[in-house]
């Protein structure tokens, strides 16, 4: 089984919620902005920023999900369902999901031959999100809580960021890595969105991802025993998967 296929299905599920009518009117962005970004994380103090998005008791929804499937991400994109930075006016919920396409031959290769190469390729482009800090928009990203709110500046609102420049400078960032061949990010700040469900679905991806992860560091072959054993039941070829890892 191709170790990243467990994500399709999920990915597929939220594309089919962007594009209902709940969710309101979705916008494909222009993805070759350029932003300035800087080497370390660009700090926003509350005096300083315009609003903050997931601010306060407001959802602040984060997720990432690969795939090496050309139907689930077949190029690159930035797409928005709500206002855009500009029209923003007080703290509001928010989420982003962004689907990464990794080339197949890449992560057949090095799942047939080395587990440790292959969990290390994975951990490397999900950490590329923890290192891009475009000027004047700081994500506090806990991945412990799953929340992700974002601080955006007066200055930068003052010199025009939009979500086109933000994705933009995302996509730049994973596309540095070899193995990465798209990237498709998914603003959402729609008053109508359904972020309950949003993080239900964010949440089961990072259940998953946290599941490769036990798979990788232990793979333990007693299913009574594992807390990933409900996923495993739940998600199809993920009982398939432990034991192809486990025999590498």
């Amino acid at each position: 089984m191709q170790v990243l296929s467990i994500y399709d299905k999920d990915i597929s599920e939220l594309k089919k919620c962007f594009n209902s009518d709940a969710y309101g009117n979705i916008k494909k962005l222009p993805s070759d902005k350029s932003w300035e970004v800087t080497a370390q994380e660009s700090l926003v103090l509350k005096r300083d920023m315009a609003y903050e998005l997931g601010g306060g008791m407001n959802k602040a929804i984060s997720s990432i999900a690969f795939t090496t499937s050309r139907e689930c991400v077949s190029d690159d994109g930035v797409y928005l369902m709500g206002e855009d930075l500009q029209d923003i006016k007080e703290d509001i919920s928010y989420a982003r999901f962004t689907f990464i396409r990794l080339n197949e031959s890449y992560i057949k290769d090095i799942q047939e031959k080395n587990a440790e190469a292959l969990h290390a390729a994975l951990r490397a482009v999900d950490y590329v999100r923890y290192h891009n800090f475009p000027k004047g928009y700081m994500m506090r990203i806990s991945s412990v809580k799953e929340r992700e709110p974002v601080r955006v500046s007066k200055q930068a609102i003052a010199d025009g960021m939009t979500f086109s420049h933000i994705g933009s400078e995302m996509i730049n960032a994973y596309r540095k890595r070899k193995e990465v061949e798209a990237v498709q990010i998914y603003f959402l700040t729609s008053k109508t969105a359904d972020y309950e469900l949003l993080y239900d679905k964010a949440h089961r991806i990072e259940q998953i991802t946290d599941s490769l992860n036990h798979m990788f560091n232990g793979l333990v072959m007693d299913c009574s025993s594992c807390k990933s054993r409900e996923l495993c039941d739940e998600i199809d070829g993920m009982k398939e998967l432990h034991k192809n890892l486990s025999s590498i």
